[in-house]
Parts: structure tokens; sequence; C-alpha cells
């Protein structure tokens, strides 16, 4: 017997952003400094420029995964799952579902959603460590809750489980 399902919206945690201060940060004082010696005329050490764009290109990718992240959510309903980020929308039918892949990763586990053709992820909340102390938490805190609701209302089963990854098909 099924069950029905309330709208159910689910969002990630969301990281701190002082990675893309710091990030923008050094590359607004990288640029002053290139500024300043180019107004007198002092000759930039090709290294130094690299350094700028890398920088550059890093704080602008920082940001981006910053903002994907904010607009990041995935609503279940009785009629299937929404899959949504800024850059993309994705729904699809309980029906449509073909398989889900689980894979570990460093800061928690990777569910992977097939269709016939589109798909997406997400990540269950995992815990990032340094020297044994957590500094942050990402991903999505009730992952196992929608792995749960994705599993049961596609009617999938365990079909592989070789190591630590786990596949569900029909």
């Amino acid at each position: 017997m099924e069950t029905e399902v309330d709208l159910r919206i689910f969002r990630p945690l969301l990281i701190p952003r002082r990675g893309e201060i710091i990030a923008w940060a050094s590359t607004i004082l990288t640029w002053l400094v290139w500024m300043a010696l180019a107004r007198q005329e002092s000759p930039l050490a090709p290294f130094f420029i690299g350094l700028g764009i890398v920088l550059l290109l890093s704080a602008a990718l920082i940001s981006l995964g910053n903002w994907v992240d904010r607009r990041t959510k995935i609503c279940v309903d009785d009629e299937g799952i929404e899959y949504s980020n800024g850059l993309r929308r994705l729904r699809l039918r309980w029906d449509e579902i073909v398989k889900i892949q689980v894979n570990p990763g460093t800061w928690g586990k990777w569910v992977q959603v097939f269709s016939s053709q589109p798909h997406f992820s997400f990540r269950i909340v995992g815990e990032v460590r340094y020297k044994g102390e957590v500094k942050g938490r990402m991903g999505f805190e009730e992952g196992e809750e929608i792995l749960r609701l994705l599993v049961f209302h596609c009617h999938l089963h365990i079909a592989d489980h070789p190591g630590d990854e786990v596949y569900y098909t029909r």
C-alpha cells in the first residue's frame, strides 16, 4: 500500500562563505599589487600574472558553487521528484526513475538518480574534518530520508552491492 506524500521541500546545508571571501580578498590584493607595479612601470613576473588569473578564476568558481548551493532544492510529492539548482531544473515521475546509485565519498555519500535520459545527484550530509575536528557540514541533512522516499515510491530494490557502492533497480 502506498501512502500519500505531501509536498516536501529539502534544501542542503549551506557552507560558510569564509572561503569565498578569502578567495576574493586574495584576488583583489593580487590585482591591486599588479596595478601598482604597472603604474610604476615595473616588470611583472609571469608567475605573478598567472597567480592573478588563477586566483580570479578560483574565486569566480567558488562564488558560482555557493550561488548554486543556495538555490538547490529537492521537492518530493505524490507524482515524483523535482531537482533544481539555479542552473538546471528537472522533474521526474516515480515510474521514470530506473536506477539509483549510492557511492561513498570523503564528505558524505553521493546519491545519483537515473531515468532513461536525464539524471541528477545529491550528497547526503557529511562532515569536513581537519586534524580530527569538524570544520563544517555539507549536503542534505535529510538525505537518507530523500533516498528512502525514492526507493519506496519507485519500487526499487538493492540489485548489486560491490564494495561500499549500493545500486537500486526495478
